[in-house]
């Protein structure tokens, strides 16, 4: 279930990556490229923390029991 936003809000953050806005000083960088720094990391920030609740709550990922019980049942074991 949070495996399709962490895609999504991946894909908003790379709309809005600056090429080094990591190296170039605050002062430095225009209002435009602030912003859309800023987005990054937020658009960033919520896909990483989507990803990590997938992680915790998902049965598509191997170590969770759903995911042993759906390939099972698809393999024909009891």
């Amino acid at each position: 279930m949070y495996l399709g936003p962490a895609f999504l809000f991946a894909a908003f953050a790379s709309l809005f990556y600056v090429p080094g806005f990591l190296d170039t000083p605050l002062g430095m960088l225009t209002s435009r490229q602030l912003i859309s720094a800023g987005l990054f990391s937020i658009f960033a920030l919520i896909a990483l923390a989507s990803l990590a609740r997938s992680i915790e709550c998902d049965p598509v990922w191997p170590w969770r029991p759903g995911f042993r019980r759906l390939l099972n049942m698809l393999l024909g074991r009891t």
